[in-house]
């Protein structure tokens, strides 16, 4: 099995050397559902993912950049976020330990000799974090396992609004018990649209810890006060083997009292050194564990530009991005710099009329926020555009 990061140095190499995507190859990413795509396992559709995202650079509709594909693949294998760290170390997180001080009802739920029970989580208006024990079916040994995934989980909350779910199945179930209607515009109301990470770590013979990782896309998570975790198969791969478990597993967990009481901060724009920066584009909003950043502006001919990039690539994928990610950043007044976070929120794209609409998640948070802020975005020309923000 190739490594992740001889995985990643070859896809470089290969969009480094190649002039032009194979048009075969191009046919079958164009019809790709990306949104749909991460929220699957990352091992079947790791490829297809990336290849998609470079792929779309030569497409007649407009360019389409990915932070980078090195930060995407790093996204994709689950580096922690360096906001959720520093709301963590700000005590901004729930532990099994203090569900025990509190003597709250337990979470472990036995279903065909596996158990699960939830050990930590964060959750505020874009993040919903949840840690997860497992302990095994005695028939299986998790050493050396390759995946885990939850194909037919569903995450909902006490207001009936659904926070995860990729099975259809499962959300139509959802919709009739509760009474609610089925059809897309109307689940569109209650559904978040959620792209998910799901991976282990401090994994034993029968024990594992179960990381999943969900970021809403659009809209905000809601307020809710009570989470319900509901599924009924486990799929684990290894080796050449896939092992199904099927249960009943349900989890109903209590929101900490100091994720119900969230409030973000909303910044607006003092000043800005570029004259095509849509100045009513920006939004600026500050959580406790990032900052979201949206921006739109004109750049200038849509052929000239993706001609240059187009060269640019072929010499350094990582430098043909119109916004460079891993060199901007937010400053706040007391001179620290926070950087982008590897965050599925994040990208930029060009229009044929030569508008480029920007949006990315930095690492600051509440905890490190000034009333002014900096945003210094990097071009790819290695020009500066600063945008000055007040709350």
């Amino acid at each position: 099995m190739i490594q992740n990061d001889e995985f990643e140095q070859k896809l470089i190499e290969y969009f480094q050397k190649d002039q032009e995507i194979p048009e075969k190859i191009k046919e079958g990413i164009r019809n790709i559902n990306l949104t749909k795509t991460k929220r699957n396992k990352p091992k079947v559709n790791l490829k297809r993912i990336i290849a998609a995202i470079v792929s779309i650079l030569t497409m007649s509709t407009g360019i389409v950049f990915a932070k980078d594909i090195s930060k995407f693949t790093q996204k994709l294998f689950f580096d922690s976020k360096q906001g959720v760290e520093t709301a963590t170390e700000n005590g901004y997180i729930y532990t099994e330990e203090e569900e025990n001080n509190q003597e709250k009802e337990t979470k472990i739920i036995e279903s065909e000799n596996t158990n699960t029970r939830i050990s930590r989580m964060i959750m505020d208006d874009y993040t919903l974090d949840i840690e997860m024990m497992i302990k095994i079916e005695d028939s299986i040994d998790l050493t050396g396992v390759e995946h885990i995934d939850f194909p037919d989980m569903i995450i909902t909350d006490d207001m009936n609004n659904i926070l995860y779910c990729v099975n259809n199945e499962k959300i139509k179930s959802f919709c009739d018990e509760n009474g609610l209607p089925n059809d897309y515009e109307s689940i569109k109301e209650f559904y978040i649209n959620t792209s998910s990470n799901v991976f282990m770590k401090n994994v034993s013979e029968k024990f594992a810890t179960i990381e999943c990782n969900l970021t809403a896309s659009g809209n905000k998570f809601p307020i809710s006060k009570t989470i319900y975790i509901q599924l009924n198969t486990i799929e684990i791969e290894k080796d050449t083997q896939k092992y199904v478990i099927e249960g009943d597993w349900n989890i109903k967990f209590t929101i900490p009292e100091e994720f119900v009481d969230r409030k973000t901060a909303i910044y607006r724009v003092t000043n800005c050194n570029n004259e095509y920066v849509e100045i009513n584009s920006i939004y600026a909003e500050v959580y406790e564990t990032g900052m979201r950043f949206d921006m739109s502006m004109y750049w200038g001919d849509y052929v000239e530009w993706s001609k240059k990039a187009d060269e640019i690539r072929k010499q350094n994928v990582l430098a043909s991005q119109l916004i460079n990610f891993e060199k901007s950043y937010v400053e706040n007044e007391n001179g620290e710099k926070f950087y982008s976070s590897k965050s599925s929120y994040a990208g930029n794209g060009l229009t044929t009329d030569g508008k480029l609409r920007m949006w990315n998640t930095f690492d600051l948070t509440k905890y490190n926020m000034t009333d002014k802020l900096k945003v210094v975005l990097i071009t790819i020309d290695n020009e500066q555009i600063i945008i000055e923000l007040e709350r």
